[in-house]
């Protein structure tokens, strides 16, 4: 008997280990899940945080660039250049041509209001890849108005439906190719290299090894540039910017250095 009864009191205390150690496990699983969710929240509000900026004073880096800028097409409909002068925006990059047939229907009616509202203005092409360079430099010299203080000509690198990636060392040769005879048209033209804007993927793909001359636009939606790091002058770091004289979003950007040196992207 004191046997048996040994056995089942054996059984008993067996269960009660068995049931306290669930009980603990449970609870390990429980915090290590709510430290996995808050962790995981933690890092999506701050990449939310620095995915979306909508304004200058938004950003961390408002008090470390002063020369803040904008660049439209026609897919921004209305927009007061008055009141974005009046709120410190110094100068807008406007859509003028693309390829060798485009031209932005808003140009002429945006380079007319920003310069009358006191702005610095500059024209950008935007590259097709498939189009040649000589012909899209014609094309930009024709119908762009790039007069005595106006901002530098520039040119749009990046890859959307009319730029699908390229696929494979010769592809990307070529396009490099039309590239530089664009950027060679418009330095022969106007007498400056112009400036360059792309993304990081392009910028590695397509600008870093060829075109070390030319001053860099580079847009990052996170964070400061960590690319081009001695060649980037302005950062367009929102494309989704809500500023007031503006409808739809816009685009929103910062020249790197002083308004003294900002002079060096201007025309002679």
């Amino acid at each position: 008997m004191a046997k048996k009864q040994y056995r089942k009191t054996s059984r008993r205390r067996k269960k009660k280990k068995s049931g306290k150690s669930g009980r603990i496990y449970a609870v390990i699983g429980l915090l290590i899940a709510a430290t996995t969710l808050a962790l995981a929240c933690i890092i999506f509000l701050r990449i939310w945080q620095r995915d979306l900026f909508h304004s200058f004073e938004q950003t961390p880096y408002s008090d470390k660039y002063f020369v803040r800028g904008v660049d439209v097409s026609h897919h921004n409909s209305f927009i007061d250049w008055n009141r974005l002068r009046k709120d410190n925006v110094s100068f807008a990059y406007l859509k003028s041509t693309e390829g060798v047939s485009h031209i932005d229907r808003d140009y002429i009616r945006n380079y007319r209001l920003a310069k009358e509202a006191g702005l610095k203005v500059g024209a950008y092409h935007f590259f097709r890849f498939r189009d040649e360079g000589k012909r899209q430099a014609e094309h930009f010299i024709k119908h762009a108005k790039v007069l005595p203080q106006d901002m530098i000509p520039a040119i749009d690198v990046e890859h959307l439906d009319v730029n699908v990636a390229s696929g494979g060392r010769a592809k990307r040769g070529e396009i490099i190719a039309e590239l530089k005879e664009l950027e060679h048209s418009l330095f022969l033209y106007y007498g400056k290299h112009p400036l360059i804007y792309t993304n990081k993927d392009c910028y590695k793909k397509y600008i870093e090894t060829d075109f070390s001359l030319n001053p860099i636009w580079i847009c990052d939606l996170h964070d400061e540039p960590n690319v081009a790091a001695g060649n980037w002058v302005i950062w367009q770091f929102s494309h989704t910017g809500n500023i007031p004289g503006t409808v739809n979003d816009i685009d929103l950007n910062y020249y790197r250095y002083s308004f003294y040196e900002f002079r060096t992207l201007l025309m002679p």
